[in-house]
């Protein structure tokens, strides 16, 4: 069992383990790289991914019982109103409601925007999210 550090803003983020294909998503991003949360359309934190360990909890009937090491590195304070997908990424993407991790660099609508532009996407989040 992982002890789960709170303080240290460490818990498991966990991914449906109903096909091959969540766990390959579960396993995708890689140790160190950054994690961007959305729920219902906003985005609600921003996690590092500490370790490529794929954890299984197999002693629950849960379908989310696949999950991963993560640190916050950004969370929202306004949970009423967290910032809008289109705020976040300013350009119009559409996700697909499925939970998967989709590497930002494969959206067409996000390298139109910000491919050509160096760190502008990082800055821009930072700023968007007062992040500093």
């Amino acid at each position: 069992m992982l002890t789960i550090y709170p303080d240290l803003r460490i818990f498991t983020l966990s991914w449906k383990n109903s096909e091959h294909q969540d766990e390959i998503s579960a396993k995708a991003p890689q140790e160190g790289e950054l994690m961007i949360l959305r729920q219902y359309g906003k985005v609600t934190h921003i996690v590092k991914m500490l370790n490529n360990q794929l954890y299984r909890d197999t002693n629950t009937g849960d379908q989310f019982n696949i999950y991963r090491l993560v640190q916050v590195v950004w969370m929202t304070d306004n949970w009423e109103h967290p910032p809008k997908n289109d705020e976040v990424f300013d350009c119009t993407i559409t996700f697909p409601p499925n939970g998967k991790s989709i590497k930002l660099e494969n959206i067409q609508a996000f390298q139109e925007r910000w491919s050509k532009e160096g760190l502008a996407f990082q800055k821009h989040v930072q700023n968007v999210l007062n992040i500093h």
